[in-house]
């Protein structure tokens, strides 16, 4: 018998906005769109009719619109190829089954023209938008802003806007005029208020400080990239930052639990990251180690290594489903006890994680135990004992000596804990771009899951690298300018700011000290590392000397603004 929906349902918005189920990351920026332009909430409109190819390809080919869209209608089999490949996220592209989900995230209006039922984003737009609100030091803000100058130009009417909105629109592209022109026949979009919205930081503040810092970075390249590119720069981005914060989540989440409360390292007036330093995360206890296969070659020494470092992560999942659970059935029963006066609600309307894990300390445990035994005798009167998993039955002898509430707990783990397993890898495997551009893990076909480096994400890993804040009272019109690192100094980075591993082994993270044959391994992956460097055109080494052996810009923009070629290609 499957469990009510009150006993199975694991989410809290105190650990992640995300649902656990497989997101795109299209999707996911269109929905983060939607939220920035209001300002953290969804949409009231909903897409009700169907969207189609034909319709979008009516309309742009209309005559009365051809001095918009010279040429679309005397060549509208070209105009066609042009809207389903460049303009429009479809579902199942190129089979039978194909739908539209919508218009590509190219611009900040698209969540007006999808398919809600095609383009969900399960939460991550909320996670992600709630990551960058609550980055410190005003940060976050700041990258929110620059996000929404960018993704919404040619409206006329941005915050804030000035010479430079002006100028944008002016350089605006063909697929922004196509949105625009579209947005000129909606007028129905509204926020969509939410009684009791859960406005609180992420589980993991520095993380969101990290995100925040690399966004701002990213943005100031934005007059020197492509639309298009940089677009795509910034989806790789945020389904890294995505996957790194709920990897972080599985570290910390069983931790507090464990100890009953949030733990002193942690929390927005606590932790000890730091966005911009040079170890952004120094302090910082739950730091997350990810060995990288930088070959992508299954089989070798490094890839066996990637394969371990993967199921180290996955071994993490049981524990963070079981602490998930005990958060949420907390809040459960801190709603009870408020319902019956016992207790009074937050201010704010809803209990952050450490608020909650006070319902779990003595004081409160008779009235716990009541209040789980009634939950449990629930379940067990509905469910016949041949009909119980037989991993449920000895949790339920008193041998076992186990409380109603841990009995309570376990017995949702017997229930739910592979279902839950099963789809939290999905998430993991879908913000990580499993086998696609951006990739950070990999899986053969019935092979073991590897973490790897594909280049599309070392490219943007790069861009942001090399970038470094101008000074303030200077008079470029970039808000950073550009640096070059040595090669040692850019594996470094990669390991202290996002936990990739290249040289060396995580030892926190399902690793103990490097014997002969994986010091060879890691040798192999630093000069694989090295090739892959040299093939996206970011590292020259133009001698033995180990001071020219350098990472550097493919343009050069220095503190006064002057840009030049760099020797990347």
């Amino acid at each position: 018998m499957a469990l009510r929906r009150r006993d199975s349902e694991l989410k809290h918005l105190g650990v992640s906005h995300l649902e656990y189920k497989r997101v795109e990351m299209d999707r996911v920026l269109t929905g983060f769109l939607m939220r920035v332009n209001h300002n953290g909430l969804s949409s009231k409109m909903v897409q009700r009719k169907e969207l189609s190819v034909d319709a979008f390809v009516t309309e742009f080919t209309k005559e009365q619109h051809a001095a918009k869209f010279p040429g679309f209608a005397e060549h509208s089999d070209i105009a066609r190829r042009w809207i389903e490949t460049q303009l429009l996220d479809m579902v199942n592209r190129g089979r039978s089954s194909q739908a539209v989900a919508g218009l590509r995230p190219l611009h900040g209006l698209t969540y007006k023209f999808r398919n809600y039922y095609h383009s969900r984003a399960y939460g991550a737009d909320a996670q992600l938008y709630q990551m960058l609100r609550h980055a410190r030091g005003g940060q976050g803000q700041a990258a929110l802003e620059q996000l929404r100058r960018f993704f919404f130009t040619g409206l006329g009417s941005a915050p804030h806007g000035g010479a430079d909105d002006e100028a944008a629109d002016a350089r605006i592209d063909v697929e922004t005029h196509a949105v625009l022109h579209l947005n000129s026949q909606v007028t129905q979009d509204a926020p969509q208020q939410v009684r009791g919205w859960y406005d609180a930081p992420p589980l993991c503040v520095g993380q969101a400080d990290l995100l925040a810092d690399d966004v701002l970075r990213l943005m100031s390249l934005k007059d020197l990239l492509p639309r298009v590119t940089l677009v795509e720069y910034l989806k790789i981005l945020f389904a890294l930052h995505l996957a790194l914060g709920q990897l972080k989540a599985m570290k910390l989440l069983p931790h507090v639990v464990a100890r009953g409360g949030a733990d002193p390292a942690c929390g927005p007036d606590h932790c000890p990251a730091t966005g911009t330093a040079a170890d952004p995360l120094a302090g910082c206890p739950f730091r997350a180690g990810l060995f990288v296969d930088a070959a992508s070659i299954p089989g070798t020494a490094a890839a066996a290594l990637a394969e371990q470092s993967a199921a180290a992560w996955h071994r993490r999942i049981p524990d963070f489903v079981r602490a998930g659970y005990v958060v949420r059935r907390l809040d459960d029963f801190a709603d009870h006890l408020v319902s019956r006066g016992e207790a009074t609600r937050p201010s704010r309307g809803h209990a952050t994680v450490g608020e909650l894990l006070r319902f779990s300390s003595d004081a409160y445990q008779e009235r716990r135990e009541r209040y789980f035994e009634a939950r449990l005798e629930s379940i067990l009167v509905e469910t016949p004992r041949e009909e119980q998993p037989e991993a449920v039955r000895p949790l339920l002898e008193a041998s076992m000596g186990l409380g109603a509430f841990e009995q309570y707990i376990e017995l949702l783990m017997a229930y739910r804990g592979r279902y839950h397993h099963k789809y939290l890898i999905e998430t993991i495997d879908s913000l990580l771009l499993k086998n696609r551009a951006g990739a950070l893990i990999a899986q053969p076909h019935r092979g073991r899951r590897r973490f790897v480096l594909d280049s599309a994400l070392l490219e943007v890993l790069v861009q942001v690298a090399l970038l470094r804040p101008n000074p303030r009272g200077t008079r470029s019109r970039f808000t950073h300018h550009t640096v070059s690192l040595r090669l040692d100094e850019f594996t470094d980075l990669l390991r202290t700011r996002y936990g990739l591993h290249i040289d060396r082994l995580p030892a926190a993270d399902g690793f103990a000290v490097p014997g002969p044959e994986e010091e060879a391994a890691l040798r192999a992956n630093t000069e694989a590392f090295t090739t892959k460097l040299r093939e996206i055109g970011f590292y020259d080494d133009l001698s033995d000397a180990y001071f020219t052996q350098v990472i550097t810009p493919r343009f050069v923009i220095a503190r006064d603004g002057t840009v030049t070629a760099g020797s990347g290609k």
